[in-house]
């Protein structure tokens, strides 16, 4: 079978846009190939019909924010224009996601997503290594993610609070979930993604809905608006969060996104 495909560069977070038409059933064995030849962190089958909502399908139900907003900047680069608005629908959100990109002087492009709120917001008590540690638990259409505040990343056992959220959440029917180290002093942040469907984990170079999540957390924990841009091990995302009347109201994150060359492989 031979898949036709696209590597989508949103911050690092390398994804595979596949454009043939491929089961359901079928996603997550294809997916976990892809992965393997192309080396990129995930898989999602993008779908764009002229006058309706780009369709991203992830490789095991899950949702994606760097995706989304990737197939924004997809249908820009297609449109052959230098702005424009879309709507995005993601595996794993039942909601249509307002989107927003452009070309760059360089080539290539920002692109920013309207991302759904967390439908839950709580703190939870861990062992991590036989010691306590708190993480705020952020359930998110598609993904939760599991957001741990850190003096400094370089001298984190990442493994420990991997092991202590994985078993914590393995026995949950989660579609995707997911830890985030982050340390405000710094607005740095290392996120893990743990697919259910495909059973993969990995240390991402950027993480769109786990952004999201540091966004709501700083949202609800400050009781104010937010806005910041939060170093990723590989690049930069730019996050948004109104707060009113005890919750937050909206997240908005953004980056640069950058393609290869459209490519087939043969699996």
């Amino acid at each position: 079978m031979t898949i036709h495909y696209i590597l989508a560069n949103p911050s690092g977070n390398t994804t595979a846009f596949v454009f043939d038409a491929v089961a359901p059933l079928d996603r997550s064995a294809i997916a976990a190939r892809l992965l393997q030849q192309t080396g990129a962190e995930q898989v999602g089958y993008l779908k764009l019909c002229p006058g309706k909502p780009i369709e991203v399908a992830m490789m095991g139900g899950e949702f994606c924010g760097n995706a989304s907003r990737s197939a924004a900047a997809y249908a820009l680069m297609q449109d052959g224009a230098s702005e424009g608005e879309y709507h995005i629908s993601c595996s794993g959100c039942d909601t249509l996601l307002p989107a927003h990109a452009q070309k760059r002087a360089d080539g290539g492009y920002d692109a920013f997503i309207e991302m759904p709120r967390p439908t839950a917001i709580d703190a939870v008590i861990v062992d991590a290594g036989g010691q306590p540690a708190r993480f705020y638990r952020v359930t998110l259409p598609g993904i939760v993610h599991f957001i741990h505040f850190v003096d400094t990343i370089s001298a984190v056992r990442k493994d420990v609070f991997w092991q202590a959220v994985y078993d914590y959440a393995k026995d949950e029917s989660y579609e995707a979930f997911g830890l985030v180290l982050f340390d405000p002093k710094h607005l740095a942040m290392l996120p893990a993604v743990y697919v259910t469907a495909t059973d993969t984990l990995y240390w991402e170079q950027s993480c769109g809905s786990g952004s999201a999540a540091v966004a709501a957390v700083l949202g609800i924990l400050g009781k104010r608006n937010v806005s910041c841009t939060v170093s990723q091990p590989g690049g930069t995302i730019t996050i948004a969060a109104t707060y009113a009347d005890s919750t937050v109201q909206s997240i908005c994150i953004g980056g640069p996104v950058s393609f290869n060359e459209k490519a087939a492989i043969d699996l």
